[in-house]
């Protein structure tokens, strides 16, 4: 299984969503089942991306592999707490 470190924008929301999910898409696609989300220049994150997160999340794990979360700050941190998503990925 083979991993890959992704990027992710400053802000994920109804604009930048598009894009963000199908970067995340064509890592799968490329055979990637760990996908790291290095989200250390993201100030804002929307339900939109939440949701984009979560599908990544769902298809990770039934491929065999996991998603991580990597430098979150605490915008996103508190967001994921809201909303109960911290319980669900994991954090590094």
């Amino acid at each position: 299984m083979s991993q890959a470190i992704y990027r992710s924008p400053q802000k994920i929301d109804i604009s930048t969503n598009p894009g963000f999910s199908e970067d995340l898409k064509n890592l799968i696609a490329e055979g990637n089942s760990n996908i790291v989300i290095d989200m250390g220049d993201t100030i804002y994150i929307s339900s939109v991306g939440l949701r984009t997160l979560l599908a990544v999340h769902k298809e990770c794990v039934g491929k065999g592999g996991k998603m991580v979360i990597r430098n979150a700050g605490d915008m996103v941190k508190s967001v994921m707490e809201v909303t109960g998503f911290s319980q669900l990925f994991n954090f590094e």
